[in-house]
Parts: C-alpha cells; structure tokens; sequence
C-alpha cells in the first residue's frame, strides 16, 4: 500500500461542526460525508479555539513524510523577504510571540524554536519552486528533528547518553515534559541518520516510546535479529502505526488502514494475535473506541482458538528460543490486561477474559526479559500460594499488574452482578485491595529506580489499584459528580447512591484521586506511560472536580486540578482521546466556576465568610482559571 493517500480515510481524524480541522484549517464541513468510524466518535466539545491549543505543529493526517530543507532554500530570489512575527511553535498555537530566538515560551518548554516566511496570501508554488513531493499539504515548512539521546535520570543530576536499547529513533521535544509544564531532564546530542526509512523510524518510536508501556512483543534486538529470518509483515504494520503517533508527520490515518488489512490477511498465529493487540491499543488511544473493541473480541476468539490460555503454548511454540516464550506468555496476560483496562476505563463491555479458565505462567522481571537471562517461570496459583507469605522469591512488578487487574475484575462482577449498595460485598473487594498494598513487597514500594529508571509495570499496577479504588467507592460516597456529568470521553457518567458509611467512601475515593495526581508528578516524560493513564486522570479529576463545587478554597486542590489538566494537555500531543477528556473537563470546571461566582454574588457564602474573603477566593479561582486556559 503506497503512503501517499489523498483520499479520505475511516481513520481520518474527524471534523467538529465548526469546521476546524485538527491541525487547525477551515473547511467546509458536510455531515453526509462521514465514514462509519467518524460517526461513531463522542462529539466533539472543544471550540474552535481550544481545539488548536497545544497541539503538534505536524499534522498526523499527513499523507507524506518529508525531510526538510532549509527555507532559505525555498526561497526565491524574486520574492520579498518577509520577516516572521511568530515561531512555528507559538503560531500553530494562535499564542502570542516575543519574538527571541529562541522565543520565551519555547525556551520554557524545551521547544525547538524555529522562524518562517509568513505564507499569507500565498498563491501556489512557483514554478521554479520545490518538488510538489516535498510539499506537507496544511503546512508551511517541517521542523527538522534535534538529534536526542534516551533519557536517564540519575539523583545527582548526572545525565549520560547511553542507550541501552540502541535506539536511533530520538524523542521528540514536546514529548519531554513531566508535569504537564516543562520538563527537568536535559539531553545530549546524538547522531541520527537523516537517511533512515520513514517505515523504520515509526519502529524505532514504537519500540523507543510505546513498548516500554506494553512489553509483550521480543525485544527489539531479538526482533530485528528475526525479522532477517521470517516475514512479520502485519506485526510491523501494527507497529508502524502506533509509531506514527510519535512521529512528526506520520500519515497515522493511512497506516491505520494498511495496519487493519495486514492483520485480517495473515495466517493465524501468535504474532497476528500480537499485532492485533498493538492495533487495539492504537486505536483506543485514537478515539476509535467502539472498532478497537470489535478487534479485541476478534482478537480474544483468535488467541482462545490457539490455545494460548494453555501453559502449554509457549513451550509449544516458542522454538526453543527463551524470548518467545516469555513473549507469548506476556501477550496472554496483555490481552487479558487490555481487556480489563478497557471495561475498567470505558464500562461498555464487560471483562470477558476475566471468566476464562487460564494456566499461563507469569512473566519475569523486564530486566530479564530484554537480556534474555529468563529465569524459570512461576504460576498464579504460585503467586495465590505464596505471594503473602514468607517466602524467599520476588514476583515480577508484571505480576503485580496482573494481580491489580484481577482486583479490578472483582470490582466489575460486584458492579454487574451485585447491589451497589451491598456494603458486605463492597468489604470484601476492598480487602484485596488494601492487601494490595499492605503485601507489596519492599522492592516494590518505589517507582524510580536508584539509577533513574521508571518500573512502568508497577506504575501501572498502583494506576488500576488506585482507578480500581475510585470505581468501587465513588458512588457509595456523598460526593456528587452531576457537576461533571458531561465528562464522558471514556465512561458515562453514572449518578452518585450514598450507602451507609458515606464518609468513609468518600475519604477512600478523594485519597485515591490525590493518589493518582502525584502519578503525574513523577520525574518522567509523560508519553512514557500507557493511553489508559489518559482515564485514570480523568476520573481523578472528576472527584477533584466535585470537591471543588463544594469548597470555597483549597489551595491543594486547585494544584491538583492543575496536575491533571496539564497531564491531559500533554497526552493530547499524542493521543486524540486525551484531547477529548480535556475539552470536557475544561467545560465542567468553566460551568462550575461559573456556578461559584454566582453563588458569591448572592450572597450564599456568607455565612461562613466575610465579604472580603469571598471576593479574594473567587479572584484567586479566577486566576487559576487563566492559568489552565479555562477561561
């Protein structure tokens, strides 16, 4: 399939009534021209104005990848020289510019700053100008990338520019920023071939950005070393395209189609179910929700066929090579976490896998994985056994998301087949998750390792444990969320029950939320976590939301609304569901600020404070508002 495809595709990013693009053009809009998967996505609730906000300067929807050339070489000599008013960085998002080289907000957010000729009033190319092939269409002129190195933190601020995966694919600047703001981690320079094949590039960030996320494929080296041996054609399509979303203009659309073709044109086997998995992941992340669920059911009968839920098919497939069995157990378990984060996040479909009798073995630690030094593997009923006991073994932090996620599976069947208000049922489920916790070993209780290293397994595990938390106690508790009723990016909303000890589970639901705030503050790019993470805020948020209907002021609270919403902004540079989940949390705190400024003009405050102090809180808020571009 060519990459050069101008017409439209079902994995086009779609188009609001306002006619805004998401690259930020105009057209003109018609309803009647709407594929199917257009149609099936949440309308969209961000105004022409915010929808611009923040976005990359690229446009994944791009048909065409293309190397840059300087602009003065672009220029002729005949045309008036134009002096820009704007970097590309402030002008793609309608900010204000100072002008400096580099200009002060690129500067603060490790942005690459770069000046070019204004196009207003362009006419076309000349015909002397550049090859029509090396035009972007949308777009002015392509920022060529900063070679980077893989980023390493160490706790006296060493940074070095080893890689241990040999990456030579760099992270992107905007893909830097820990906390929402700007990021703390420093880079050397690197040396990348400009000549690298586009189709490899997008492996290269697959592997560099998204695998450390979702590690159940081989590892790269073992991956690049057999793909010399046998065709993965489908598996690296599926991997091409959840690559584009870190590659500046990446036709994301385009590969999504070439990625669903290869993977319904395969023979049936254990890697189709792993690229039909990786597919899954992508077009969750894309907003494409309702056809990524369509492919994981196809994706579940495909592995169930196979056997894969035996203990006997990694050995039975592995060809003696200790990767691939370690590989297939990992895709079993993906599978089954993939399934219960998507019922877990989106409660549209229930967690099927969780019913499936399964044997598989668990994985080993990711160290070992990557090494090929795989220890022999242990089973649940080990873990079940042996997990709380005194024993001398450690379990993979793999093991314990999966166990998270079997946590999260109880929390699911108590809500489908019991009373929400059944306090003994909600006792019992709560329990394995305080065991959770309390039996984490103590290798176990950091996140960051002493040489800088993120364990993302267990960031995860502690993400569903905490998402978990909340699912379970938010409706029993007092704690109202019609003010974020229109929060429905990635689950309906569902109206609040109080049950008996209401404190208590608002007192559990409000520590969770604070729990998963500080996630976000951990010293590590954000696009190194997985898209669910994307839901897991956002159900943070509408607990912090709710809390702050309800209080004049709490300087905590706003600074973790600020948390999350700077979160969100930052996944939205990768993924589009992020930019749906910010758009209606925006809203939400727009109406409920609103709703506070009323409540003080009439007076409703008074009893517990002064004038004074009503007008000072409500310009705080105010300011905070301006702050986070809500108002």
């Amino acid at each position: 399939m060519s990459w050069s495809a101008n017409s439209a595709s079902p994995y086009d990013t779609p188009v609001s009534a306002s006619g805004t693009g998401r690259a930020g053009g105009h057209f003109d809009f018609d309803p009647s021209t709407q594929t199917e998967f257009q149609r099936q996505l949440p309308a969209q609730t961000l105004s022409p104005s915010t929808s611009s906000e923040n976005q990359n300067s690229d446009d994944r929807s791009s048909s065409t990848f293309s190397t840059t050339v300087p602009a003065s070489t672009t220029q002729d000599n005949n045309e008036r020289a134009i002096v820009p008013s704007a970097c590309v960085q402030c002008r793609g998002k309608h900010l204000k510019c100072d002008g400096l080289s580099p200009c002060t907000r690129c500067s603060a957010n490790s942005f690459e700053c770069i000046y070019v000729r204004s196009r207003r009033g362009f006419k076309g190319p000349r015909k002397n100008g550049l090859n029509k092939n090396h035009a972007i269409p949308g777009a002015a002129v392509v920022a060529v990338e900063v070679p980077r190195a893989c980023p390493l933190v160490y706790p006296n601020g060493i940074t070095t520019a080893s890689c241990a995966s040999g990456l030579v694919t760099p992270p992107e600047p905007r893909f830097n920023t820990t906390d929402g703001s700007s990021s703390e981690m420093s880079y050397d320079s690197k040396e990348v071939s400009v000549s690298l094949d586009p189709r490899e590039r997008c492996i290269e960030a697959f592997y560099y950005h998204f695998y450390p996320a979702h590690p159940f494929v081989i590892p790269r080296s073992e991956f690049m070393r057999l793909r010399k041996k046998k065709q993965f054609s489908h598996l690296e399509a599926a991997m091409r395209y959840v690559g584009s979303f870190y590659v500046t203009s990446a036709p994301t659309s385009t590969l999504a189609v070439e990625a669903e073709s290869s993977v319904y044109n395969c023979p049936d086997n254990g890697f189709r179910v792993q690229a039909m998995l990786i597919l899954v992941i992508g077009l969750d992340g894309n907003t494409f929700q309702e056809k990524a669920l369509r492919i994981l059911l196809d994706a579940q009968d495909l592995a169930l066929r196979l056997g894969m839920n035996k203990r006997d098919y990694s050995l039975n497939h592995g060809n003696d090579s200790s990767f691939l069995e370690d590989s297939w157990r990992r895709t079993w378990w993906e599978l089954y976490i993939v399934d219960g984060m998507i019922a877990g996040v989106h409660q549209r479909s229930s967690f099927r896998l969780n019913d499936i009798e399964a044997d598989v073995c668990l994985p080993c630690e990711e160290h070992e994985y990557a090494s090929g030094n795989i220890p022999p593997p242990h089973s649940m009923q080990d873990f079940d056994d042996e997990s709380f006991g005194d024993q001398d073994f450690t379990y993979s932090s793999f093991a314990y998301r999966i166990a998270a996620l079997r946590n999260l599976g109880r929390i699911l069947a108590l809500r489908q087949f019991s009373a929400a208000s059944d306090e003994a049922a909600v006792h019992r489920v709560d329990a394995h998750l305080v065991n959770w916790r309390l039996h984490l070993p103590s290798s176990k209780k950091a996140f960051i390792s002493s040489d800088g290293k993120l364990d993302e397994m267990l960031f995860q595990a502690h993400m569903i444990t905490e998402a978990s938390t909340i699912l379970l106690h938010r409706e029993l508790s007092q704690l109202d969320s019609s003010v974020a009723r229109d929060i429905t990016s990635c689950a309906p909303h569902k109206d609040i029950i109080p049950g008996e000890q209401y404190n208590t589970h608002a007192a559990k639901t409000i520590q969770a939320a604070q729990d998963i705030s500080k996630l976000i503050s951990l010293p590590v790019p954000l696009a190194k976590h997985t898209h669910f993470f994307t839901c897991v805020v956002t159900l943070a948020s509408i607990t912090h939301l709710s809390c702050w209907s309800l209080l004049l002021h709490d300087e905590d609270l706003k600074q973790q609304l600020r948390l999350n919403t700077g979160a969100l902004k930052t996944l939205w540079q990768i993924w589009p569901a992020a930019g749906n989940a910010f758009g209606q949390v925006k809203n939400a705190a727009q109406d409920i600020f609103t709703a506070k400024k009323r409540a003080a003009e009439v007076g409703y405050w008074t009893n517990d404070f002064t004038n004074d102090e009503v007008a000072l809180y409500m310009i705080e808020d105010q300011t905070t508002m301006e702050e986070l571009e809500f108002l």
